[in-house]
């Protein structure tokens, strides 16, 4: 018998099967072939990674840990329609029903040559990192949203801080200048400043903690940002842990980024109460000079340990791993201590970490203390610098305006006040010269204040301004230079600072040839 065609077809199904095991195997996701039953009758190579004993289960057993078929998924759908379906499910691989892997999944129908289906072939792709990303993006623009709302609430919000302020430092001092000697009344209304100063400092932090933009290190001692931080852990931590503080305030200034260091104290502080959660256990804040010195400077120490659950020794060295987590899955990302550990050591520290199954974890950070000679302190209320000139005072608040020309009629400066910038700008425009400093608020209808300085220095270029706003973060140092800023105050101002700021341009030998803007504090 003649066996060459034969044998030419047994070579053309040795290529193709060769074809076939190499496509599969090739393939990084998992592939599947079923029949009409469920049945797993092979995999690829991907697959026996994932699910070693995949063949022979149901595809439910080997996907879903379940012992019933899903009614809605890829292989259901292809297997009543005949047709390519598919469908994005959330995966427990590890059988214990922990939604933790997010798989893309094709259901494509085999038919035979009397074109009935025979099975089902299920290719899955782990997208999980996919997921991920566009849930963080997600988070991202929430927390971008929430500083632009959280900018307009500051800037109403010390718009109503202002003439409380303002008001309040205008009685204290005409009743001390008609000599009224009420201690209690005195104090009542410095309970009112305390009170605003407060509100203020409150608001600031909330912008702190809104800004998006990249934050500047400064000289800082670490005990006010450690109470702060741990008033907020107590209204938030349960009350199954006792917070105890063991603070040194004799600590020097650290070269941080503020904003960072809050970040990683609340970040550590929440997995101290992750570890203790559902018992009573102790969380221990301590600060304090470290014991050592390294290259002639000293250092400090700051600490969060906990009583909880401790950590495994195996995982120590992976816990500041990016993604890796000893948590469960729905509780963390795997990027928190990842985070600290990158801001620790760009600040030029270091963190270590100690830790006893059972009895806790203790987390240490030590910085650099950096030797800092702070500025004079600034004069105490009542010791007001006056002084004389003319004001233009600019605001679409009209108590703002109010409030703030009292003060300055108080300190002897002639005031002209507006609350339309279209009107300042006529006003200034008529008559250039008989003004010595502009004060603008930063948001008004119509014109801002870059806008408007713009066009008043157009008009006169050496006239001095000053913007006040209610959110730095609307305008950088650049943009206000550029307007011809000479420089700019967060609202709401004490009379003192207030004082002194427009002293510096209308006080003797005051020079406005280049723009005053101060950092970020």
């Amino acid at each position: 018998m003649d066996l060459t065609d034969k044998k030419a077809v047994i070579e053309a199904l040795k290529d193709s099967e060769a074809q076939r095991k190499a496509i599969v195997d090739g393939y990084s996701g998992i592939l599947i072939l079923f029949n009409k039953d469920h049945v797993a009758l092979w995999v690829n190579e991907a697959t026996h990674v994932e699910f070693p004993d995949a063949i022979g289960r149901h595809c439910n057993e080997i996907f879903c840990a379940k012992s019933e078929h899903c009614a809605d998924c890829a292989f259901e759908r292809c297997l009543k329609s005949g047709k390519i379906e598919t469908t994005t499910q959330r995966i427990a691989v590890d059988g214990a029903g922990n939604d933790d892997t997010v798989f893309d999944i094709t259901a494509s129908p085999v038919y035979n040559t009397e074109n009935s289906m025979s099975g089902i072939i299920v290719i899955a792709q782990n997208v999980t990192e996919k997921y991920a990303l566009e849930k963080q993006l997600r988070h991202t623009q929430k927390m971008e949203a929430i500083g632009t709302l959280a900018g307009g609430v500051a800037h109403d919000f010390n718009n109503v801080l202002t003439p409380i302020m303002g008001y309040t430092e205008i009685i204290r001092l005409k009743l001390e200048s008609d000599g009224y000697d009420s201690d209690k009344v005195f104090a009542y209304l410095d309970e009112i400043l305390k009170a605003s100063k407060r509100a203020k400092s409150l608001v600031e932090q909330v912008l702190t903690f809104s800004k998006s933009n990249e934050q500047k290190a400064v000289y800082q001692f670490l005990h006010p940002i450690i109470k702060e931080v741990m008033k907020l852990m107590r209204v938030t931590l349960p009350s199954t842990v006792t917070i105890i503080e063991d603070v040194d305030e004799t600590c020097g200034r650290v070269l941080i980024d503020p904003v960072q260091i809050h970040q990683v104290l609340i970040n550590l502080c929440t997995n101290a109460s992750h570890a203790m959660d559902g018992s009573h256990g102790e969380l221990i804040v301590k600060l304090a000079p470290a014991a050592f010195v390294v290259d002639g400077k000293d250092w400090l120490e700051l600490s969060v340990a906990d009583s909880g659950s401790g950590i495994e020794a195996e995982d120590l060295d992976r816990i500041f791993e990016p993604y890796f987590s000893t948590k469960e899955k729905t509780r963390g990302t795997g990027m928190g201590l990842a985070m600290v550990h990158g801001i620790i050591n760009a600040q030029g520290g270091h963190i270590d970490v100690q830790s006893e199954v059972g009895k806790g974890t203790i987390f240490k950070i030590h910085l650099p203390v950096i030797q800092y000679t702070p500025k004079a302190p600034v004069v105490e209320f009542g010791e007001l610098k006056c002084g004389s000139g003319r004001v233009i005072l600019v605001d679409d608040e009209e108590q703002v305006v109010q409030v703030t020309g009292e003060i300055l009629r108080n300190l002897g400066y002639g005031v002209v006040g507006k609350t339309s910038p279209q009107a300042a700008l006529e006003l200034f425009s008529a008559s250039p010269g008989d003004f010595d400093l502009v004060i603008t608020d930063l948001t008004m209808p119509g014109l801002t204040g870059l806008e408007l300085s713009r066009r008043i220095k157009c008009i006169r270029a050496d006239i001095p301004i000053v913007l006040f706003t209610g959110y730095s973060d609307l305008v950088s140092k650049e943009e206000a230079k550029e307007a011809g800023i000479n420089e700019y105050c967060m609202k709401p101002i004490s009379m003192r600072d207030l004082s002194n700021v427009v002293l510096k341009f209308l006080g003797k030998g005051a020079s406005t040839d280049e723009p005053i803007v101060p950092e970020d504090k």
